[in-house]
């Protein structure tokens, strides 16, 4: 792992591996306020995952994998990541919360997806209108949570994009971010599976058993995604089958392998998610595509 040593006043960092790099005006003044009231400023490890470098640029900071180092430090000189994603000329928009774009991958091996996701950190729900895209500068940010996030779920069989790199731009109080993730090629989300415009590809029952067994998979491996809604499951059709993959990890909770949870809130979720999309698109689902979404909630066995 490669660390950094950096002076701040919050080490409440449970279940990571890391924390903030954080502006140096507020780290005087919560220095300052911490020596007046006779407490010791401590000193908190940034650490990325094997295989991930830190990188420093023009007042911002981040991640990337090993090969990206470059281009994103290249990168963050001129730009945040969310402004070089929507200039760029080969980028599409994807529907999404905040500003999320589709690139053509800035460096790649033979084997890699030809194509990055970049997301621009938004808050959702009513807080938005406050705070739109700025969290709160304590703490891990969410980019590096969410990397590691990421990486435990795929260590637990969960089938999600890998993250290629994460900024943080960080301010007096607040901080910006981005993330980049690999775009899974020939992906269609669910919502757009079932209720697009285009004909479908793949059958409703079909697809909602692949995306049951998605969270059946998620719950067996104690990886709760706080917003499993249907546009972040997404469907590929390969040899085999239909497969679900699970997008925006961003605020996900990582449990202890076997912990008993309560209730099936992304069960919930999901099922909240396809109700909306049913009556914006006035194409109910039918009693068989929701008894075989159930169904395949109690099946065990991983993803499908």
């Amino acid at each position: 792992m490669k660390t950094k040593k950096v002076p701040v006043a919050e080490i409440s960092v449970p279940d990571t591996r890391g924390t903030a790099v954080y502006d140096e005006e507020l780290q005087q003044l919560l220095k300052e306020s911490m020596e007046k009231m006779g407490m010791l400023t401590p000193i908190v490890v940034v650490q990325t995952p094997e295989g991930y470098r830190l990188v420093e640029s023009a007042g911002a900071w981040g991640f990337a994998l090993e090969g990206a180092r470059a281009w994103l430090a290249e990168t963050l000189a001129a730009d945040p990541l969310h402004a070089w994603a929507a200039r760029h000329p080969d980028g599409r928009e994807l529907s999404g919360r905040g500003r999320t774009s589709s690139v053509p991958a800035a460096v790649r091996r033979p084997t890699d997806p030809d194509r990055w996701v970049v997301r621009h950190y938004r808050r959702g729900g009513v807080v938005a209108t406050w705070l739109g895209d700025r969290y709160l500068g304590v703490g891990v940010p969410r980019p590096l949570r969410e990397l590691h996030a990421s990486l435990e779920a795929r260590r637990r069989g969960i089938p999600t994009p890998r993250v290629v790199a994460g900024t943080v731009h960080p301010g007096p109080v607040f901080y910006r971010a981005d993330l980049v993730t690999e775009e899974i090629p020939g992906g269609a989300d669910l919502a757009e599976v079932l209720f697009g415009d285009a004909s479908p590809a793949v059958d409703d029952e079909v697809a909602l058993v692949a995306a049951g067994a998605l969270v059946r998979a998620l719950e067996d491996a104690c990886v709760l995604h706080p917003d499993l809604n249907a546009k972040n499951v997404v469907l590929l059709a390969r040899a085999g089958g239909v497969h679900a993959h699970v997008v925006d990890l961003d605020g996900c909770r990582i449990g202890p392998v076997g912990a008993r949870t309560w209730g099936h809130p992304m069960r919930q979720r999901l099922e909240r998610s396809l109700r909306k999309h049913e009556a914006r698109s006035g194409r109910p689902l039918g009693p068989r595509a929701w008894a075989a979404l159930r169904a395949r909630y109690e099946a065990r066995g991983g993803a499908a």
